[in-house]
């Protein structure tokens, strides 16, 4: 049975939610994810995926409250119907990162899925779970923004490459010199060597009174740089 402590513990820690949903949504959410966690830790995984999906009906409710829309009683709310009828909510989140990342677990779910459907007559069924371990390793960001201050998160790079592939992570973008120079050293490389990748990287670059933009030859360097530093 799931704890009452261990799910007023979370809604306290959680109270966020609660500027931009009903509190007895925010329960109801908190309360099935502890259950399919619990669950899932417990070896019970038919009941961790039935609480899956009633977080996923939970969540469901609290956004179309959330939108002013008036809830079916019982049996007649189907969350896959009402989702179809929700319209985007602006926000100054960007979606499209929360959506990427949520999509990236999911693809390698599905082709862990397809493994181990392939493998259930497999001689060797051990090197099929470490592929499936394998792909549910999280995926680092190789460029990062970290409040306003770019970074390539790839080690053994040069200052020059480092320069290249900061203006090409910021493409379209313009940069200015002088802030160009100065996220080269935060990547921990000398004023001196800063000022020598810029002045190799300046010919690829389109210049005007508002900074660097990388040109089409200098993306294509770049895009060589990312395949010959990718395991």
């Amino acid at each position: 049975m799931l704890s009452k402590i261990r799910v007023r513990s979370l809604v306290s820690n959680f109270a966020i939610l609660e500027q931009k949903f009903e509190k007895a949504h925010v329960v109801a959410i908190l309360k099935h994810f502890v259950a399919a966690k619990i669950q899932y830790q417990e070896g019970d995984w038919e009941t961790a995926i039935l609480a899956a999906g009633k977080l996923v009906e939970a969540t469901t409710k609290a956004l179309l409250r959330f939108c002013g829309k008036i809830l079916s009683r019982g049996r007649k709310f189907h969350a896959g119907t009402a989702l179809r009828g929700l319209e985007r909510e602006s926000s100054s989140i960007d979606d499209t990162v929360i959506d990427a990342g949520v999509t990236d677990v999911s693809i390698s779910w599905v082709l862990g899925e397809l493994i181990r459907f392939s493998s259930k007559r497999n001689k060797n069924p051990k090197e099929a779970q470490e592929l499936v371990e394998a792909l549910a390793g999280k995926t680092y960001l190789i460029f990062e923004e970290l409040d306003g201050r770019f970074y390539v998160n790839m080690d053994g790079l040069s200052a020059e490459k480092t320069a290249l592939l900061i203006l090409y992570g910021l493409y379209p973008s313009r940069i200015r010199e002088d802030f160009l120079r100065e996220l080269v050293m935060r990547h921990g490389f000398s004023a001196k060597n800063a000022n020598m990748a810029f002045r190799r990287v300046k010919h690829l670059c389109d210049t005007d009174g508002t900074g660097l933009k990388l040109r089409g030859l200098g993306r294509q360097k770049a895009e060589k740089v990312l395949d010959e530093s990718r395991p």
